[in-house]
């Protein structure tokens, strides 16, 4: 598994378009912070990889990192996949780069 820092995530989205970011938190987490990207649900998101398995790079992030990191471990794991990377320190390291994708309340 890859970790791509918050800056180094936020180059990879910039420069390609196979490049995408998956927040893994859940419903309830992303009325307090959003930030524009796919959202799907940690439980949910074995179920949809077939369907993006073909984006050379998928970043996953949940809060702090450590969710992804399990989710990142299942996926490689289950589905051999080797596109899987995880943002470090999740959206809160993304707050404080104040990314501008985030609304938080």
């Amino acid at each position: 598994m890859k970790i791509l820092s918050p800056e180094a995530a936020l180059i990879a989205l910039q420069e390609s378009t196979q490049c995408l970011l998956v927040d893994i938190r859940e419903p309830y987490e992303l009325l307090n912070c959003k930030i524009d990207c796919l959202a799907i649900p940690m439980a949910s998101f074995a179920a949809k990889y077939p369907s993006l398995h073909s984006y050379e790079q998928i970043i996953l992030m949940c809060q702090s990192g450590k969710r992804a990191e399990a989710l990142a471990n299942f996926i490689e794991t289950e589905f051999n996949a080797t596109n899987i990377c995880v943002l470090d320190g999740g959206i809160n390291a993304l707050i404080s780069q104040n990314a501008p994708q985030i609304t938080c309340q």
